[in-house]
């Protein structure tokens, strides 16, 4: 692909494929993250201002168990198509996040990227089965992106590691789907993992997840509404699943969230191929 294609995305493709389940694993390191006592400051008084800031605006603010990126792998088959995705994670925070990736990003070059929480998204991109592309405006309650048009899902968190020391991305994913829309895995019709990105905004990476329902754009409506996560969006938004239909929905739809632009692009990368991608990425360059 023509490297120009990417200078005006809000994201970064680190690995891009088609990996069932059994073509990917992730598996665990204790490494902690590296710091200097600096950068330990930062996120302590950043944490400490968060809180203030989400108890004076009524906002969800957690210091949960995370799971950052430490490196990944794609292994080609023997045409040179990428055939196996392969991660290792370990241990971070949402606190870390916030004083590192959230609201300091702006000190990357300073720190150094590997010092950052970086804690691994894992979202989906959901198509019902009336043609659409299906995702989510975040409610104003969140800590990050609100508002913004998102892709459905959540982070690995500690609670993801299995008895063998691994990862299961495809049941994280699948877990925050069914808390913010009740919809449940065996309902996540060709669940498929399309690649890893990182917005050039947080630097954050993101696992990024397709999968069919089957249901419509309105039954899937109807599902949130009944979702123990519902507050996590004030509403859900939809495209068609159509190649003239991608860049005017990011044009138009108002905030969204690097990420979400990030797995409309690997869609049509995928579904439509590289010179559909370059386009693309020249038409949202054009000044409006």
């Amino acid at each position: 692909m023509n490297d120009a294609a990417f200078k005006h995305l809000p994201f970064v493709i680190d690995a891009a494929g088609q990996f069932s389940p059994a073509c990917v694993s992730v598996k665990y390191d204790s490494a902690e993250r590296p710091s200097t006592p600096e950068l330990d400051a930062i996120i302590a008084e950043e944490w400490e201002r968060q809180s203030i800031l989400a108890k004076r605006h009524d906002r969800l603010l957690f210091n949960g168990s995370l799971l950052r990126y430490l490196s990944h792998r794609v292994d080609l088959d023997g045409d040179g198509r990428p055939a196996r995705f392969a991660m290792t994670v370990g241990p971070t925070n949402y606190r870390d996040f916030v004083g590192t990736n959230l609201f300091h990003h702006d000190r990357l070059e300073e720190f150094g990227w590997e010092r950052f929480s970086n804690p691994v998204g894992t979202t989906a991109t959901l198509l019902t089965s009336d043609g659409l592309i299906c995702y989510g405006r975040r409610s104003a309650k969140v800590s990050y992106h609100a508002e913004h048009v998102h892709t459905f899902g959540g982070a690995f968190e500690e609670a993801d590691r299995l008895a063998d020391g691994s990862i299961d991305p495809f049941a994280s994913v699948a877990r925050e789907i069914t808390e913010e829309l009740a919809i449940a895995r065996e309902e996540l019709i060709d669940l498929t993992c399309v690649g890893l990105v990182r917005d050039k905004e947080i630097y954050q990476p993101e696992l990024l997840f397709e999968a069919s329902l089957p249901m419509t754009f309105e039954d899937v409506r109807e599902r949130w509404r009944t979702a123990e996560g519902a507050d996590e969006h004030d509403s859900l938004v939809a495209l068609a699943d159509a190649p003239e239909a991608i860049v005017p929905f990011v044009l138009s739809c108002g905030p969204i969230a690097p990420v979400a632009v990030g797995a409309l692009f690997l869609r049509g990368l995928h579904r439509w191929g590289e010179g559909w991608f370059e386009a693309a990425a020249r038409e949202l360059a054009m000044p409006a």
